[in-house]
């Protein structure tokens, strides 16, 4: 069994190796269709309003994104954000409700009218970080290329990428050796890609090669 900060940590790490996640930034958009869950941009959704709540565009003033639960889950989304760090955080977070069967296990307090449930929340803003900036990921991309290890390599706004930094300790804690060696190598490639500073050329560096394949240059940047 899970405790509760191991839970999202879990659940997020499995989607990345259940979905063959191997590159960054993490598409949250790319995660849902290979999950089979629905996403409605909100433009689409004001033309067919009557299959959608009539309080929804009241509802995501005050978000990015919702799990709407009839007449199927599916997760609506404000395309007036398309690219933000933002969208992709909220999309994330609504994965993770999906993920982790909060619907199915809570349905008194994700059904609620009142404030909503500030455990499950939590939860799922976990959820939402560890899959989209996993920790062995952070700590490799920090220590190898730190000038490097900005929100946008995360695709993260700037505020969640200093909340997701705040968080690195704690959900650090819940990481063993296997989930972060499961991490790395599905980040293989992509980690150990270089770009030749001189023509161009993207490959694959292995073990302390850094010579360009193709013009024989050294020390070539990250392809980040």
């Amino acid at each position: 069994m899970f405790d509760q900060g191991d839970r999202p940590v879990h659940y997020a790490y499995a989607v990345c190796t259940d979905l063959q996640v191997s590159r960054l930034p993490v598409d949250p958009f790319v995660l849902a269709q290979s999950a089979g869950i629905t996403l409605y941009p909100l433009s689409s959704v004001m033309t067919a309003p009557g299959f959608f709540p009539e309080d929804l565009t009241r509802r995501l003033q005050m978000t990015c994104a919702i799990t709407l639960t009839y007449p199927a889950f599916c997760i609506v989304y404000r395309d007036d954000l398309a690219g933000s760090g933002r969208l992709r955080f909220a999309l994330a977070h609504e994965l993770g409700h999906l993920v982790m069967n909060h619907y199915r296990d809570y349905p008194d307090r994700m059904f609620s009218a009142l404030a909503p449930d500030s455990f499950l929340e939590k939860e799922a803003d976990a959820f939402a970080r560890n899959l989209l900036a996993p920790v062995p990921l952070v700590d490799v991309i920090r220590y190898n290329r730190p000038r490097q290890a900005r929100a946008e390599v995360f695709g993260f706004s700037r505020r969640d990428w200093i909340s997701r930094l705040d968080a690195l300790d704690e959900d650090r804690s819940h990481v063993d050796e296997d989930m972060a060696n499961t991490l790395i190598w599905l980040f293989h490639d992509y980690l150990l890609g270089r770009r030749c500073g001189a023509c161009g050329h993207v490959f694959t560096a292995d073990g302390t090669d850094d010579i360009c394949p193709n013009c024989g240059a050294a020390a070539p940047d990250w392809d980040l």
